[in-house]
């Protein structure tokens, strides 16, 4: 049970960030931390995700996620600042996480539900 809950929380990378901006990865995290080291933004946590470069290749990439109505604020607020025309990109993108995490558990509870 724990997994479904866990899993509805809506997140978004700075990875994610730089492709809707077409901004590059590490730009947006420096934009990142300066805008938290200003008090700005909260700094959000720093993960390790893997990616397959275009070689085929997997490597290891660090990205901040977004996550919940802090992260969701703060994300807005970091294209804002990186490029203001893309800010309905972002805030459509969070509408879509939103939509995709609220129908997550209606469906799996309905696959999980007795039959009779």
């Amino acid at each position: 049970m724990n997994e479904l809950i866990n899993s509805s929380i809506i997140k978004m990378t700075s990875i994610e960030i730089a492709e809707l901006v077409g901004s590059r990865p590490d730009n947006v995290k420096i934009s990142i931390e300066r805008l938290a080291k200003s008090g700005v933004i909260q700094l959000p946590a720093l993960q390790v995700f893997e990616k397959i470069n275009n070689l085929g290749l997997r490597r290891s990439v660090e990205a901040y996620v977004f996550e919940g109505e802090q992260g969701k604020r703060d994300s807005i607020i970091v294209v804002a600042q990186l490029s203001p025309e893309f800010t309905a990109r972002l805030v459509d993108r969070w509408r879509e996480l939103e939509e995709t995490a609220v129908n997550i558990p209606q469906n799996a509870t309905r696959s999980v539900a007795p039959c009779c």
